[in-house]
């Protein structure tokens, strides 16, 4: 499939999607939460007693009601499944820590990431090619970032002297014996 490059403005403008801070969640309503804790009590729990129970479930909130909605949601149907016991607050957060964003936000940023990402491939690789074929002008060698120039040397497409890239002389322009 072929691949259109991007222009430098679109890099610009899909890199600065990608580099910016995804918005704030709203934190998870009283209500959910209770629900929430209240689906976690399927699981036995070590302690007992109803009074210690509301008292928990102050704790918990103080520490986990800052989480979004659908994160606590999705900690609580992993930690179901994961865990045989009430679970601790820290392994609610552990299990909280792995959980991904998958909103439309977080959707578009990932999505301009994988754009720059194919687009840089594509640069690389059609580089490369010309590179292999000794196809380029030391204006474009010299506008390489320096990985790819150090690349290019290591396969033989680049000669590399004094910090600089160049391509390396055919066989017939070398002055008797002299290295390519």
């Amino acid at each position: 499939m072929p691949t259109l490059a991007l222009t430098a403005e679109q890099r610009r403008e899909l890199s600065a999607i990608a580099s910016a801070p995804l918005p704030a969640l709203r934190p998870c309503s009283d209500q959910a939460f209770d629900r929430c804790m209240a689906a976690l009590n399927v699981l036995p729990s070590r302690r007992g007693g109803a009074d210690e129970a509301k008292v928990l479930l102050e704790i918990y909130r103080r520490q986990l009601g800052h989480l979004p909605g659908a994160q606590l949601v999705w900690v609580v149907d992993t930690a179901l499944v994961r865990l045989r016991w009430f679970p601790t607050i820290a392994e609610l957060l552990e299990i909280a820590a792995e959980w991904r964003r998958d909103d439309e936000h977080a959707r578009a940023q990932a999505r301009a990431e994988a754009t720059l990402r194919h687009d840089r491939q594509a640069r690389y690789d059609g580089a490369m090619a010309a590179l292999s074929r000794g196809e380029m002008d030391q204006g474009a060698i010299d506008a390489l970032p320096l990985l790819w120039a150090q690349a290019a040397a290591r396969l033989g497409w680049l000669v590399e002297s004094g910090g600089c890239f160049a391509l390396p002389r055919p066989a017939a322009q070398r002055i008797d014996g002299e290295a390519a």
